[in-house]
């Protein structure tokens, strides 16, 4: 069950850190050749990765995610869209939890890779955990609209750590696209996403493994 009232992309991702480049799309279209439909093809991947993502409830592309609570609603409060990310630099090694204490003020708590750690976090369960320090438990926060904000970073990291079933399904479904351009194509049956596509990216879902 999901439990989070939000969430938002912070900071978007960067077409550089695409876990399908517009080379290797166009190898699988075998349009090597032909460059007129390059950046379309860019849109394509663009569009094939967040469904893909959608459909696992995973993050493939590195970006940062704000999710929000109305309270510390449980000890252990899970990160949507794993993996969480922690190891490219200072600034991405830091998960932030901003919060309204029961006065009315904004508190925040942060835990740094290498540095503060006002809770915990277990950036290999998936999804991602933060939970309190041993023998604590969470500050008293008002009940309220989004009262509680976690801001994260999620991904593989590297094009390399995505893994290939994932790359592969993108590919497939920009190939879709690519041959299918309208949504309905006259003469022939309907039909829905690939269902190889759905067979590579199963076995990826985070919920089999929460």
């Amino acid at each position: 069950m999901r439990s989070y009232r939000s969430l938002i992309v912070s900071t978007a991702p960067v077409a550089a850190d695409r876990p399908v480049t517009v080379a290797e799309a166009k190898e699988h279209l075998r349009v090597v050749d032909y460059t007129d439909d390059d950046t379309y093809i860019g849109t394509l991947i663009d569009a094939a990765t967040r469904w893909c993502e959608d459909y696992c409830e995973r993050t493939f592309q590195d970006c940062a995610y704000t999710v929000a609570f109305d309270d510390f609603y449980k000890l252990r409060i899970e990160l949507p869209r794993p993996p969480v990310r922690l190891n490219s630099s200072a600034a991405s090694a830091t998960v932030t939890i901003s919060y309204v204490d029961t006065g009315g003020t904004t508190q925040t708590l942060v835990w740094a890779q290498s540095g503060t750690q006002q809770f915990r976090l277990d950036k290999d369960h998936t999804p991602g955990l933060v939970y309190p320090l041993y023998l604590q438990t969470w500050p008293s926060a008002r009940l309220d609209d989004k009262a509680v904000q976690i801001t994260y970073l999620a991904g593989y990291g590297s094009v390399a750590s995505v893994p290939v079933a994932a790359k592969h399904a993108i590919k497939m479904l920009v190939g879709h696209w690519y041959a299918q351009r309208e949504p309905v194509v006259v003469g022939t049956s309907a039909a829905d996403v690939p269902l190889s596509v759905a067979a590579l990216l199963e076995p990826l879902k985070w919920k089999q493994y929460a």
